[in-house]
């Protein structure tokens, strides 16, 4: 499995964040754990 931790900027809108996040999970990347209010780590298998 591959990790990668994102974090929203201080001054990232959300929506911009959400369609970060939306475009991730087309490419086959998944929430796996959240720290905090500000990181959240996401796994995707590899082929």
């Amino acid at each position: 499995m591959q990790y990668k931790i994102i974090q929203k900027g201080p001054f990232e809108k959300v929506e911009k964040f959400e369609k970060k996040l939306n475009e991730m999970a087309m490419s086959g990347w998944r929430i796996v754990a959240s720290l905090g209010d500000f990181y959240l780590v996401l796994g995707k298998d590899k082929h």
